[in-house]
């Protein structure tokens, strides 16, 4: 089966609205964390999350959290051309993944970052061809 996701900018100024054309990808495998996912509060252990996905057919991912949060994706060492296995999420801005290096054996949802900050929830579709 084949998923497609498209990520769509919209800007809203003073005198009026833009938006870019957006950026779509497809792929034959989503991979889903469910809009109830928690983010702990901060102070409370990582959120360990089943699931896994290849660095190969890898095509993009998309997270949005209600709270800043760091997610840990163990076994990838190279996000959009950074050595790193983590993506810092700010509250509510969407964050995309255009590239990685490495498979993904597991996700590891961090506490939020704000002292003494609520838990919250996370969202994202990552997306890939198996």
């Amino acid at each position: 089966m084949a998923y497609t996701q498209t990520l769509l900018q919209v800007a809203t100024v003073p005198t009026g609205q833009f938006s870019d054309t957006g950026i779509t990808t497809t792929g034959d495998t989503l991979l889903s964390l469910a809009p109830s996912t928690v983010v702990p509060a901060n102070g409370a252990g990582a959120n360990a999350v089943v699931g896994a996905f290849p660095a190969t057919g890898f095509q993009s991912m998309v997270l949005l959290a209600t709270v800043p949060c760091v997610i840990t994706f163990t076994g990838v060492t190279v996000i959009d051309g950074v050595s790193t296995s983590d993506v810092t999420l700010v509250a509510n801005v969407i964050h995309r993944v255009a590239a990685i290096t490495g498979a993904c054996t597991a996700i590891s949802i961090g506490a939020n970052t704000t002292g003494a900050g609520p838990a919250g929830t996370i969202q994202g579709s990552i997306l890939y061809n198996a």
